[in-house]
């Protein structure tokens, strides 16, 4: 019996705090078990991979400073290929043994784990997610930092219209997640401005050939192309409109799916002074900022995807640190007080959460390609109501 006791007090005492506490799946004295389930095959991979190379080197870089209260973050990435079912297979895996999963890019596999970590309580903290089911409304543990692609094309289409005038449309996007809604938020935004819907396409992420789409849209003469497309297909289909003469009169319009390196290195400058993207980030990248000093010397340090996932893996372990009784509950509790909270400065805007929002973010960065990097051009209000945003302001 003295036995059984002294087993169950350890037991106990192996999660919580540093001074003790509630015991915790994946929270141990000296270790946080963090899982991710990320596309690292497939036409996906060039986009997503870099987000879980920087935010593992930023776990690295905690643990080598002493970790958080003298735990040390034991991260474990699975690849699912951006498969659904392969990423719902990860998540069975990791269930048994970690406190949390972080990362993941991709709205079609966020949206099928999503219901799962929720229901047993698994924080599920900052995918790279476009599709509103997952979070809207709030869902018990499932919190991002990114906009959702269906607001992004309205947001971005009211920035087209703002900087250039009213105009025609012509829609174009991967199939990320509920991508119509991406295409009907869009179109309403366009019509409620006193613009003009002309028409919309859709093409299988990893597509080799956009011709036949960009001749469409030669055909239709759009003053705006509206697209919410992985990185390197918008590289293919901005090419394909270059190559095609089929560059749109006013602007090129893009979500944050498009602001990845692998746009950068393929895309041809030539439209550059078309394309305007939206941003959940600030590019450039602060020169102060702790992630920008991590990748400081990486190729990493340029990719926007890759400084995406370092700063949510700040955001992390932030979150973690101020968690003082480590609990998945307690956890969650703290990112819902944040209020207009810095935890990447010079990267991430300010990110408010409550009981009722899981989305963070409150700006938007417009960011164009300037040769092989973005720079941020304007911050827009962000927000589910576009209507009621106040105007961009012009960046300094």
């Amino acid at each position: 019996m003295v036995a059984a006791l002294a087993l169950l007090i350890g037991a106990c005492g192996s999660g919580g705090d540093s001074a003790g506490g509630s015991a915790e799946v994946g929270v141990s004295a000296d270790t946080i078990r963090l899982a991710a389930s990320q596309t690292l095959s497939g036409p996906g991979a060039a986009s997503c991979a870099p987000s879980t190379d920087a935010a593992k080197l930023w776990f690295d870089k905690v643990n080598t400073d002493g970790g958080i209260a003298g735990r040390k973050i034991d991260f474990e990435v699975l690849d699912d290929g951006y498969d659904p079912a392969r990423a719902l297979a990860n998540v069975r895996t990791f269930e048994k043994d970690k406190f949390a999963m972080v990362g993941a890019c991709g709205s079609a596999t966020a949206a099928a784990i999503y219901k799962t970590l929720s229901q047993k309580g698994i924080p599920f903290l900052f995918p790279t997610n476009g599709v509103s089911e997952v979070v809207k409304p709030a869902s018990p543990g499932i919190f991002q930092v990114l906009p959702l692609y269906e607001d992004q094309t309205a947001s971005m289409v009211r920035y087209g219209f703002e900087k250039s005038g009213k105009g025609s449309i012509f829609v174009v996007v991967n199939p990320l997640g509920a991508y119509q809604s991406a295409i009907d938020s869009a179109k309403k935004q366009a019509t409620d401005l006193g613009g003009t819907f002309t028409n919309s396409a859709v093409a299988t992420l990893g597509t080799t050939d956009y011709t036949p789409i960009a001749l469409q849209i030669k055909q239709a003469k759009p003053d705006y192309v509206v697209m919410s497309m992985g990185g390197s297909d918008s590289a293919k289909f901005v090419n394909a409109l270059v190559d095609q003469n089929a560059v749109p009169a006013k602007a090129i319009l893009g979500t944050t799916a498009s602001v990845a390196g692998s746009f950068l290195s393929s895309y041809n400058p030539g439209a550059a002074s078309k394309i305007f993207f939206g941003s959940a980030i600030q590019l450039p990248a602060g020169k102060d900022a702790d992630c920008t000093k991590l990748l400081a010397g990486t190729p990493a340090v340029d990719d926007p995807i890759a400084l995406t996932g370092c700063a949510s893996a700040r955001a992390i372990t932030t979150a973690i640190t101020e968690t003082k009784d480590l609990t998945r509950a307690n956890l969650m509790k703290t990112i819902e007080g944040w209020q207009k909270k810095e935890v990447a400065p010079g990267i991430l805007a300010e990110l408010s959460f409550s009981s009722t929002d899981h989305i963070g973010i409150s700006s938007l960065f417009i960011v164009q390609p300037q040769g092989r990097a973005f720079r941020t051009i304007a911050t827009c209000p962000y927000g589910e109501d576009v209507q009621s945003q106040g105007a961009c302001t012009a960046a300094a």
